[in-house]
């Protein structure tokens, strides 16, 4: 009926009593079980050890729960004997920083120098002062040192040796290519086989001579003695017209060059070449054909920029620049320097490692580009020690040198390099120092 409660079974209610008591009573058992972690075995997960062991009360006090004592909890971190440590766990000794390795058999001079940059060269300063000759270094390497305190590279004859020092300076030992041959070096860098060129053989000493015999050759000595004095009073005479000239040829290598080279080389005459450096690049076999033909390789820089407007470092770059390129090519850098413009001030004096060389005559062959006006400039303003300024990226001016070479030639000059030129005048060109006629 509508208003009628439903009556509960007391049956029902006394089977969910008896459930809840036998539930109740498996849950106790369990929970006050012995530990599955076997005795005097640790478990394998822990609270980190720098979590504190303490528990936080209500009331904000801190409660030490902890029935380890110190050395309980060393025997609990002990490692199981019975248990294989892992190969992870095993601990990596801390290591000490490695000192540098000095060898002993360094230079005594190693330890107390400094390297340090001259213009596209290195030198080894110990006191303030250039080292010179071989220096080995802290690092076991060896490196040679010329008289001006110069870092030599590439091929080194040296007391009757001979070496060979890559880009780095670096003497080297064993078996080494260079170019297209290898070479075997020894333990002390010295070429394998290799022989110097012979000394002159001494004269045997002449026999006592008879008065016989000075009557009997008194006449032809006397002949002979006429003969050679004449000869050489002819020598001296023709030394005293010889005059020498130097022509310098600047921003090249370029397609005339070798056009150029022709001519000098049939006129057996040098030149100077101020080559730029991103120019090498597009020429190397007329550079080592020059090279070859024992014309003066000297630097313009890399890429002809006024070097007086750049900073220290820029100006080492375009000097060091153009050195690196020829060294690739021919085994050796620059002689001398032409700075650009002939721009030059303290900086640029500071960065460069060779003689600067200006020029006493300037064809402005490269304003004119007119072959009759250059060769005029040269032939009134030639005389004994000038130095020309040219340029072989102009077929006029190339042009114009056909013509003034065997002129000069003719009109009795020694057309020679610059340092040829300094030579024969009794100049010593120095790193750093600018230079216009040798006369």
């Amino acid at each position: 009926m509508p208003g009628r409660k439903p009556r509960t079974s007391r049956v029902l209610i006394l089977i969910s009593v008896i459930l809840c008591l036998i539930f109740g009573a498996t849950l106790t058992q369990s929970s006050a079980s012995p530990s599955p972690i076997a005795e005097g075995k640790m478990p394998d997960m822990f609270v980190a050890n720098d979590v504190d062991d303490s528990v936080f009360t209500s009331q904000g006090t801190v409660a030490v729960d902890n029935d380890f004592s110190d050395s309980s909890k060393a025997e609990a971190e002990a490692p199981d004997p019975t248990e294989e440590p892992s190969a992870t766990e095993t601990p990596t000794p801390a290591q000490e920083p490695a000192e540098e390795e000095i060898f002993a058999d360094a230079s005594p001079e190693a330890a107390k120098g400094v390297w340090t940059a001259n213009g596209s060269n290195w030198m080894f300063l110990v006191d303030g002062n250039a080292f010179t000759g071989w220096l080995s270094d802290t690092d076991g390497k060896r490196y040679f040192f010329d008289n001006n305190g110069i870092m030599q590279t590439g091929w080194l004859d040296e007391g009757g040796k001979r070496y060979y020092l890559n880009l780095d300076g670096i003497m080297q030992t064993g078996d080494v290519t260079i170019g297209k041959e290898t070479y075997h070096f020894l333990d002390d860098g010295s070429l394998e086989g290799f022989v110097p060129e012979a000394t002159p053989t001494p004269k045997p000493k002449k026999k006592k001579e008879t008065a016989k015999d000075t009557k009997d050759t008194k006449n032809s000595s006397d002949k002979k003695n006429d003969s050679k004095k004449d000869k050489k009073d002819a020598d001296k005479s023709k030394d005293k017209k010889r005059k020498t000239i130097a022509l310098t040829f600047d921003d090249g290598p370029s397609s005339f060059t070798d056009r150029l080279l022709d001519c000098l080389e049939e006129n057996n005459a040098k030149a100077t070449f101020f080559m730029v450096g991103q120019e090498i690049a597009n020429f190397p076999e007329t550079v080592k054909r020059m090279d070859a033909l024992g014309h003066e390789l000297g630097n313009h820089t890399y890429s002809h920029l006024d070097l007086t407007s750049l900073s220290a470092e820029d100006i080492s770059q375009q000097i060091g620049g153009t050195d690196q390129s020829l060294l690739e090519l021919v085994g050796h850098g620059a002689s001398v320097l032409r700075p650009p413009y002939g721009s030059i001030n303290d900086a640029v004096v500071a960065e460069v490692g060779t003689p600067m060389i200006i020029w006493s005559v300037d064809t402005l062959d490269w304003d004119t580009l007119d072959v009759d006006q250059t060769v005029e400039t040269v032939m009134d303003n030639a005389q004994d020690g000038a130095i020309i300024l040219m340029h072989d990226i102009y077929e006029t001016s190339v042009e114009a040198a056909e013509i003034i070479i065997p002129r000069l030639i003719e009109e009795g000059y020694d057309l020679v390099t610059v340092h040829e030129l300094a030579e024969a005048h009794g100049v010593d060109l120095k790193p750093g120092i600018a230079y216009g006629a040798l006369n």
